[in-house]
């Protein structure tokens, strides 16, 4: 998988993320700024130990929403 499709399906799972309510958690801009906290190279250098949607979880949970 190249890092443009990982960070893809990472921005895809920040969008589809709920609150208790099944409200979005994020704005599509605030999902967008998110999905880009992480650097190619960081993400490169993750992509074997990581899942998108683990990665999606750890941004979520970093009080960055």
């Amino acid at each position: 998988m190249e890092v443009e499709e990982y960070r893809q399906q990472i921005l895809d799972l920040l969008l589809q993320a709920r609150d208790d309510k099944g409200e979005p958690r994020l704005t599509e801009k605030a999902a967008v700024a998110l999905s880009k906290e992480l650097s190619d190279q960081e993400l490169l250098d993750g992509m074997d130990f990581n899942t998108p949607e683990e990665v999606a979880e750890l941004l979520l949970e970093a009080g960055l929403d």
